[in-house]
């Protein structure tokens, strides 16, 4: 449900980004004429895409797993104010709106995609992940888990993480990709981690379709491998 949601939320915000763009370069094209008959068949869709926007980002933010980052609500107070400014930067032929509305959704992707205000990555998480990777043997040696997961069982757990788990929570745990737990400081056991990924929460999809029992109970235990 979630992801369709998340998916949803994603096509819209392209498919109004499109038409925006194309009335933006109407408008500083001075092409005023094909602007309003553009804007005048599409003006139904940008209301459609628009409440869509609204609807499903409302949606995610209270399903987010954890507390709302910083990053997260200045990209949505944004989001709120550029609607309007590109809808009434079209409609009155503004060209100083329309150009604002596009720096906003500009920055905004940026934000999105870097998770930092600055649109820089946290540079501390590839610290922590490359002092990680230097030394994973120690650190594994010496965890009790270890004795659970041996040999080509754990080659395969780490490799299911890999291509399931790693690209919204990190090699380390700690990347916290759309709202992924940091699995380096969860107070979950076991059993719980086994429910969260069988099921899923939040934005996180459930795997219980994906994998069998045994690779679930696998992999809830390499996960305990993260925590500090």
């Amino acid at each position: 449900m979630i992801t369709a949601i998340s998916h949803t939320h994603i096509l819209v915000v392209v498919l109004f980004l499109i038409l925006f763009l194309v009335k933006a370069f109407l408008l500083f094209t001075n092409k005023h004429d094909s602007l309003d008959r553009f804007r005048s068949s599409t003006r139904m869709l940008d209301i459609v895409f628009g409440l869509l926007i609204l609807i499903t980002g409302i949606f995610l933010a209270l399903n987010y797993n954890g507390k709302l980052p910083n990053w997260l609500l200045i990209k949505v107070v944004l989001v709120l104010a550029a609607i309007p400014v590109t809808l009434v930067g079209i409609k009155k032929h503004n060209k100083i709106l329309a150009a604002v509305a596009l720096l906003i959704f500009v920055y905004v992707y940026g934000v999105a995609e870097t998770k930092s205000l600055k649109m820089r990555p946290d540079k501390g998480e590839a610290v922590t992940g490359e002092a990680n990777r230097i030394a994973p043997a120690a650190t594994k040696a010496s965890h009790p888990i270890i004795t659970e997961l041996q040999g080509t069982q754990l080659e395969n757990t780490k490799a299911i993480y890999t291509n399931l788990c790693a690209a919204c929570h990190g090699q380390d745990g700690q990347k916290g990709a759309g709202g992924a737990a940091n699995l380096a400081v969860s107070t979950l056991t076991p059993e719980g981690r086994q429910e969260v990924i069988a099921n899923g929460r939040g934005l996180m999809p459930g795997f219980g379709s994906q994998l069998t029992e045994q690779e679930i109970e696998a992999l809830a235990l390499y996960s305990t491998l993260l925590k500090k």
